[in-house]
């Protein structure tokens, strides 16, 4: 075998103690390198392509055999673009190892690695990352990571002098271009409408979506000079700052409209509040489909088809008008942080509920939520100001590993999917450890309204509930969420809002809030606004045609806050 090899063009088979090594031109390396990102690392890319033009009534084989070509020659252009002797190897293991993992999310999850996802892999940390590690990974990036690697290792690359290189990468790029020419000269209409008509296809280029993706983050939060933080409204007040009021925000994760009761969801996942009398609106769209994206986005002013993550971090949200205008601020999280919402305000993180009287909740590496209770019943015992704002922030339905989001007494439904590698099991196990979240969630809610349900009718409370972004559980192929908002469906962006207020309340009461439409068009674009008049802040932020609550106690928007009739 090794006779047969040493007879291959531009490849020579060398030995040295006992290890054998693979000597190959530069070209040589850069056209099998990129056969390899195209036939194999490119698999969900070329499937999707294949699959999207067979689907036409008519189609050309010519055209169909065409994109595999094209890819190859893109590649070989990018690949060229690295190589110099001391790049081209130490690029292509390191790009290895990360398209490796890229085709492990798109083949088992459906995930696409754009600038959201992108921004959600750099905010997660440590323990959710780990939650993904499961013995198919290890075994796909063996096969195709590991290998290849050790495949890599063996490959000497022989770099000819300078000026013989330049002309040898010359002519493989010349070659490239013109078979690149030929493509577009002879299917570029069939590439057009194919483009237009299936958007996503080009989001799953690997490596050049992740790259292209990782540049524009990087440059938005590192290479961008920093921004002057940017005051709103420089004099906020509070409505009737002498009144005690309590404002209890309950910021959901992954949980997804559809599989509620309140949604008409056949099961019953919702089986704690329902007794309480919640105010559920049942069409509500998220402002993204991860929570990089979506918790900034429902705590600032910005509206969605605007917002900028960059903008929005360098300006007052809803937390900072609220304490600026006197109120007490706290944000509680048992998630992986509050993407710099809470920067401003008193936080208490997720190590550090880690309390003993939280020693049930806390047994392995995320707390289950009812861990919020207990630092929130803590906080209601001593209300040291009159107006008090107390957001939770839940591991709610996070995933893949939603079996360890609930413990062992609240898997309702059965059997379950008690494995990372969702994708693995049964429509049925998924669906049924996914609902076990909802439900819990659902219990964990309950407990934080009876804790403002026994304080003194004398204080002003409420609650309100709303998820950051939805999930996909296998439908149509797709896992998990993250995905393009354009592309996304709607198990993604479709996500459940119910307000609670106690009916003994002088402003907005239980009573009023059910009188508000409950199938009225909704978006994270009501939520500040919404919880400006919630909490009672005077601000020229305020858009009352934005507020859900506004038919309960409409806050006049006032150009001198002086006027404010306290």
């Amino acid at each position: 075998m090794l006779d047969l090899i040493k007879r291959l063009p531009s490849l020579k088979v060398t030995t040295n103690n006992k290890h054998v090594y693979f000597h190959c031109s530069a070209n040589v390396f850069i056209v099998v390198l990129a056969c390899y990102y195209c036939l194999v690392i490119n698999i969900p890319f070329i499937e999707g392509a294949f699959t999207a033009i067979t689907a036409l009534n008519s189609f050309s084989w010519l055209f169909l055999l065409s994109v595999p070509l094209l890819l190859m020659c893109l590649l070989v252009l990018f690949f060229s673009l690295l190589s110099t002797r001391w790049l081209l190897k130490p690029a292509a293991y390191i790009l290895l190892v990360i398209s490796s993992a890229a085709l492990y999310g798109s083949v088992n999850y459906g995930v696409v690695f754009d600038y959201s996802m992108i921004q959600n892999t750099f905010e997660t940390d440590g323990k959710e990352a780990m939650s993904y590690l499961n013995p198919q990974l290890i075994g796909f990036l063996m096969l195709f990571c590991a290998i290849p690697l050790f495949v890599l290792n063996k490959v000497k690359i022989n770099f000819n002098r300078p000026h013989q290189e330049l002309l040898s990468r010359s002519k493989l790029v010349a070659g490239c271009l013109v078979l690149i020419a030929l493509v577009v000269v002879n299917f570029y209409a069939d590439y057009a409408a194919t483009g237009r008509n299936n958007r996503i296809l080009k989001k799953e280029l690997i490596p050049f979506q992740y790259l292209t993706s990782s540049y524009k983050y990087i440059r938005d939060q590192w290479l961008y000079k920093d921004m002057p933080f940017k005051q709103l409204d420089t004099n906020p007040l509070l409505v009737k700052p002498s009144q005690t009021r309590v404002t209890v925000i309950m910021v959901g994760e992954t949980a997804r409209a559809e599989n509620f009761s309140y949604q008409g969801y056949p099961r019953n996942t919702n089986q704690y509040t329902q007794p309480l009398g919640v105010h559920y609106f049942n069409n509500v769209a998220s402002c993204g489909t991860a929570t990089a994206v979506s918790v900034p986005c429902m705590f600032s002013a910005q509206p969605q088809v605007a917002f900028s993550r960059r903008d929005t971090d360098n300006q007052q949200n809803i937390l900072d008008l609220a304490q600026s205008a006197g109120a007490d601020v706290l944000w509680i999280d048992n998630n992986s942080g509050c993407k710099e919402v809470c920067n401003r305000v008193t936080t208490i993180n997720n190590e550090a509920i880690k309390t003993p009287n939280n020693a049930a909740f806390c047994q392995q590496a995320h707390c289950y939520d009812e861990a919020l209770i207990a630092p929130l019943r803590r906080k209601l015992a001593n209300l040291s100001h009159a107006n008090t704002v107390i957001v939770l922030h839940m591991m709610g339905s996070h995933g893949p590993t939603y079996f360890q989001r609930y413990p062992e007494q609240f898997k309702q439904f059965t059997p379950t999917c008690d494995r990372s590698d969702i994708q693995n099991c049964s429509s049925t196990q998924l669906t049924n450890t996914y609902d076990n979240t909802i439900a819990y969630s659902d219990y964990v809610n309950s407990l934080a309204i009876a804790q403002l349900n026994a304080l003194p009718d004398n204080i002003e409370k409420s609650f309100l509930y709303i998820s950051d972004h939805g999930e996909s559980l296998g439908e149509n192929g797709a896992y998990l969420h993250g995905f393009p908002y354009s592309f996304a469906p709607s198990g993604q962006t479709h996500v459940p809002l119910y307000i609670w207020a106690d009916h003994t309340n002088q402003g907005i009461t239980n009573t009023c809030i059910a009188q508000a439409n409950p199938t009225q068009s909704l978006s994270h674009d009501n939520i500040f606004h919404t919880l400006v008049n919630l909490i009672g802040i005077n601000t020229l932020t305020y858009q009352q045609n934005l507020d859900v609550l506004a038919h309960c106690q409409p806050i006049t928007q006032l150009k001198h806050h002086s006027e404010v009739i306290l």
